[in-house]
């Protein structure tokens, strides 16, 4: 009577709270954030920053040239002869490298003949170091590679009178011309002129600028070592795309701190009612709840059961036994005096007769698991299997069956199948290695397969043994 009154009590309490409850709107709309994982790790397709280029290095964007033209002389005083007059033939060499698709520096060497104020010809050199200015040089920041070329320049050297022996210091200057034909060849035109003192040619005042040389000349450069320069790549896109990663990671992490607490809650809970049911005495009638979280601890991995093993050894000692153990019946018995298939129990019988035409295996399978995409076991203790298997299979002569299997949720059937046959192949030849005959042991493969859960489990190879 006292617990139907604590019950009705309990009853009117709950049904007043529920009525206490005032009605009250709810937002239902919650924003939720979506991350593709694989879009994430997809290569960024590289943008480039406007006008920069990245410097080159030592051994990059050297180039050397060589040219032939006319050089005309034009000195104080000036002599009788006009321009076309005093033309006469010159060359010229050079080397030299850029350093940003703007600034590059030579050095170069020219001379053959000239004539002189009295319009007699004579020899001369020219060695000289200039910087050049490619005008055209921003080209390079939209693409690596610039057909034309354009480049003022100035420089210092020194001028050589092959007659008098005079040595005077002189400016160059001029202009150069290229066209890029190839990747490593360009063609060039260049006009160029040299200033010194008067006396140059033996005639006019000291340490007074008026001599000129001025040259038109024509050839060919050639460009050495790396050619080109490489764009600066914007980071902006991937310094993004790593904050949205950093993020995406703080999330799963969140998540997975929830996940871990609930897990650990609900894991007490399972504790504590298993305590009660022990209490209530009604643990072994609901034991199997408990069961497949104890046996596979969230993972569905198939169980080596070396109970088979046992059973045939048992078996191929004691013949008339029927598999069962002597200490289940009544009395101490030995396993001789139990006859086989007491009964004639027909399910005994077809069992018998189906494991001794080789249809069914001894005992139950044995499981080998690898790693993923490779023919190596997941752990080398498994090799023990082997050992044990090899053993039985040599001293009863038993024969083998292997068949290997890949998991079908990665790679191609193709790549499958080969995966699922190297795994046959590797623990048929450990068998054989332990002494077990080739003829012995049959191999199999069955390519991708998806069996079991997790995934992990599917990368198998199952050995089964056979009396043919």
């Amino acid at each position: 009577m006292t617990k139907n009154i604590i019950f009705i009590f309990a009853a009117f309490c709950t049904l007043q709270a529920r009525a206490d409850v005032q009605p009250t709107e709810k937002d239902t709309v919650r924003c939720m954030f979506r991350y593709d994982d694989t879009e994430l790790l997809q290569p960024l397709q590289p943008s480039y920053l406007d006008g920069v280029v990245v410097p080159a290095r030592g051994n990059g964007n050297w180039f050397v040239s060589i040219a032939g033209g006319t050089t005309a002389f034009l000195g104080t005083p000036l002599g009788c002869e006009d321009l076309f007059g005093r033309l006469k033939p010159s060359y010229s060499l050079a080397i030299g490298k850029w350093f940003t698709p703007w600034v590059g520096a030579r050095i170069n060497y020219s001379g053959l003949q000239f004539k002189d104020g009295t319009l007699a010809v004579q020899e001369y050199h020219h060695l000289h170091a200039d910087l050049l200015w490619n005008v055209l040089g921003g080209s390079y920041s939209r693409q690596e590679q610039v057909r034309w070329h354009l480049a003022p320049f100035a420089g210092i050297g020194l001028l050589h009178h092959a007659t008098n022996g005079h040595n005077p210091f002189a400016v160059s200057y001029g202009i150069q011309g290229q066209y890029r034909i190839s990747k490593r060849v360009s063609a060039l035109v260049e006009l160029s002129g040299a200033t010194t003192f008067q006396d140059f040619d033996g005639y006019g005042k000291e340490n007074r600028f008026g001599d000129h040389m001025l040259s038109l000349t024509a050839g060919f450069s050639f460009h050495i070592g790396r050619v080109g320069w490489k764009r600066a790549i914007d980071p902006s896109p991937y310094i993004r795309r790593d904050q949205w990663l950093v993020e995406r990671v703080n999330a799963l992490s969140e998540e997975n701190r929830l996940y871990a607490g609930q897990h650990d809650r609900d894991r007490r809970t399972l504790a504590e009612l298993k305590k009660i049911l022990e209490i209530e005495g009604l643990l072994d009638k609901y034991s199997h709840l408990f069961d497949d979280d104890d046996a596979f601890d969230g993972n569905r991995y198939p169980k080596n059961n070396y109970s088979g093993l046992n059973s045939l050894q048992a078996r191929l000692k004691n013949r008339k036994w029927d598999g069962k153990s002597p200490l289940d019946g009544k009395g101490t018995q030995s396993a001789d005096t139990i006859p086989l298939c007491a009964g004639q129990d027909t399910l005994c019988m077809q069992y018998l007769a189906r494991m001794q035409n080789g249809k069914e295996c001894i005992g139950s399978p044995v499981y080998f698991f690898f790693q993923l995409n490779t023919a190596r076991l997941t752990d080398t203790s498994q090799t023990l299997n082997l050992d044990e298997l090899a053993r039985v299979a040599k001293k009863y002569g038993l024969s083998v069956s292997v068949i290997g299997a890949a998991d079908s949720m990665t790679g191609t059937a193709s790549v499958n199948n080969v995966l699922s046959a190297s795994r046959a192949d590797y623990i048929a030849e450990e068998l054989i290695k332990r002494g077990v005959s080739g003829d012995k042991i049959t191999k199999t493969h069955q390519g991708g397969i998806s069996d079991y859960a997790p995934n992990e489990a599917n990368r198998h190879t199952k050995v089964m043994l056979h009396l043919k």
